[in-house]
């Protein structure tokens, strides 16, 4: 029986992460990929944001809410001179958009392409950009079921939909009279104080298996040099969805930190001698 633990704990540490957009999953919805290519650090709390982050750029995808101090955290890093690149297509992010006092949003719907796309209507293809240092080199970039952009007043726009697509309201893939259609807005940034917000409406263009499709990498490299080359990059993975193996690892994680100790090594060692004899000890008592 112990031996049967011992090796399903193993097999939960070291098998890779499974959840989208996780900096150490190898699969076609990981970011290793991007995380190599970019040298990027994973952060899991803004705790750890640098105190001085000119020459940094945090990438964030909201996938649940934030706290006020989180918020609070955020806006600092923005003002004291960080590139935060928020990427989203269910609308958390709009939260941060909200708490920096911008109009911009994200509409949090489908924007299907049936015409200008990469193999379906799910995959626009954007070939429309504003000419900027962000899109130097870009000729197009392929989206992964992705949204669009709202209230963009007080936004710079860098790149927008075809004419063709328009933003599915009702979620039954089918255009209706009533449903917007392009050109929409995809991706824009705004200057606060001395950083930059850049709001993009689809982070699955970061992931493995959209990361190397046409001038996707360019474009993700450009973004991050919003504020100039070679910036430290950072990857917060603490608002991702969390999968049944993601939440096995962080209980092996914790028990880990709890034995690490002398009083729970002493324990462990407790345990594991108690399990071992027991079969001794009732054999004892039958004889």
């Amino acid at each position: 029986m112990l031996a049967m633990v011992l090796l399903l704990v193993a097999l939960i540490w070291f098998y890779p992460p499974t959840g989208d957009f996780r900096a150490g999953n190898p699969f076609w919805n990981g970011l290793t990929t991007f995380s190599t290519q970019f040298k990027a650090s994973l952060i899991e709390s803004f705790d750890s944001l640098p105190s001085a982050p000119k020459g940094t750029a945090l990438i964030l995808v909201p996938y649940g809410n934030f706290t006020e101090m989180e918020l609070k955290e955020l806006r600092d890093y923005v003002s004291a001179g960080g590139t935060l690149i928020v990427l989203d297509d269910y609308g958390y992010g709009n939260q941060i958009l909200n708490r920096l006092e911008l109009d911009l949003r994200f509409t949090g719907k489908p924007l299907l392409d049936p015409l200008f796309n990469y193999k379906n209507k799910w995959l626009p293809r954007i070939t429309d950009f504003t000419p900027t240092p962000t899109t130097s080199s870009v000729g197009s970039i392929v989206l992964n079921h992705a949204s669009s952009l709202s209230n963009i007043s007080d936004a710079a726009v860098i790149a927008w939909s075809s004419r063709f697509s328009f933003l599915d309201l009702d979620d039954d893939s089918m255009w209706d009279p009533d449903e917007p259609v392009g050109p929409l807005p995809v991706a824009a940034y705004v200057k606060i104080v001395e950083g930059h917000v850049v709001a993009m409406a689809d982070p699955s263009i970061l992931i493995n298996g959209m990361i190397s499709i046409e001038d996707n990498p360019t474009f993700i490299k450009n973004l991050i040099e919003l504020q100039g080359p070679n910036p430290k990059i950072l990857v917060d993975q603490s608002h991702l969805p969390k999968t049944p193996l993601d939440e096995a690892k962080e209980v092996i994680t914790t028990l880990y930190s709890m034995v690490s100790s002398p009083h729970g090594t002493l324990g462990l060692i407790t345990v594991i001698l108690a399990l071992t004899l027991t079969p001794i000890w009732r054999k004892g008592e039958r004889t």
